[in-house]
């Protein structure tokens, strides 16, 4: 049966099951024997063939969705579990339901960045909800509804994720954002493929490309040794001459995108400890060739505070950093570009 959009409802007759699909993809599934909704675990991945399936009788649908025909996604949103929901179906039932207040952007992403952070995302959808619902209730404008948002995130994931602050992001970020991690070389003559690098996950962080570049770059550029072996093997292109033989054409500088650029652990302590003498600059209003080229590079608009801030937090992931790579054997740090 042909729904709203390019949604279809049809029949799996052999496990009595009613499967909901859009482009001939799977997403929400009911079962008959339990009443229940589910929304596909790989929804949207997992494609049939809606033509092999039987049209679900129109009475029998209604029946399932509680008496209701469905108009649009969100009336099957409803009826699963909020578990079950990713973070945009969240998002687009509370744009619905409360749309004077998800109509402000501030609220929105508010909401949108407390869903994102969650441990546990559906309960503090809930709680959003039972919020929205008061603030209903109450009367309350868009103002008095921030703060309360911003004080549930407190209360929720217990730090303040709206205080501004220089990111660094746990873990890998594929948009636009430096990745540092530990790793180790392979016995190898070029290093060209992504297997001729053993990369260590576990501690890496991401920071985003345009940070990296206003706060970081003078220590990086200043650390970095185009004369360390496996800075020498990277490989820009690679290629066989007409008679056979191997040709490569080699990275010797710093390279801002996809390239790995190593530091020994022990150069990378040493750049920590200019960033703790860059930070008792800044304390003690006194002048070096970093704060000098810091401020330069930022305009002399630097908010010092903000950037103090910043490199404690890059000292401890990276200090840490270096001790678990010592640990399991990584022997080199890699700052890559997007």
């Amino acid at each position: 049966m042909k729904l709203f959009d390019d949604f279809d409802a049809v029949k799996f007759t052999e496990e009595n099951l009613l499967f909901i699909a859009k482009n001939g993809y799977l997403y929400y599934i009911y079962n008959p024997k339990y009443e229940c909704w589910n929304k596909h675990r790989n929804a949207g991945n997992d494609s049939i063939t809606v033509a092999n399936y039987v049209d679900v009788p129109k009475e029998e649908l209604i029946a399932a969705m509680q008496g209701k025909f469905p108009e649009k996604e969100t009336d099957f949103m409803r009826l699963c579990h909020p578990s079950q929901l990713w973070i945009r179906d969240m998002l687009d039932l509370l744009k619905e339901d409360y749309e004077s207040y998800m109509a402000d952007y501030s609220i929105y992403h508010s909401v949108q960045e407390l869903l994102s952070e969650s441990d546990i995302c559906y309960r503090s959808f809930l709680k959003i909800q039972d919020l929205f619902n008061h603030a209903i209730a109450s009367k309350l404008n868009n103002e008095q509804v921030l703060i309360q948002v911003k004080e549930l995130c407190l209360v929720i994931l217990g730090r303040d994720i709206f205080k501004k602050e220089i990111g660094i992001v746990d873990g890998h970020d594929c948009s636009s954002y430096f990745w540092i991690r530990p790793v180790r070389i392979f016995d190898s003559k070029y290093i060209y493929d992504i297997d001729d690098v053993a990369e260590m996950q576990g501690v890496e962080i991401s920071i985003e490309e345009d940070d990296v570049n206003s706060y970081l770059t003078p220590f990086l550029f200043k650390y970095f040794d185009g004369e360390l072996e496996a800075n020498k093997k990277r490989v820009d292109e690679y290629w066989t001459d007409e008679d056979g033989n191997e040709k490569a054409s080699y990275v010797r500088d710093f390279e801002w995108n996809l390239t790995h650029n190593f530091y020994t652990l022990e150069s990378v302590k040493e750049m920590l400890d200019d960033v703790r003498d860059t930070i008792d600059a800044f304390d003690s209003e006194r002048e070096t060739d970093l704060t000098t080229k810091l401020k330069e590079k930022n305009n002399d608009h630097l908010d010092i505070e903000l950037v103090v801030d910043f490199y404690h937090r890059f000292i401890y992931r990276m200090e840490y950093m270096i001790k678990v790579a010592a640990e399991k054997g990584y022997d080199l740090i890699s700052f890559m570009g997007p």
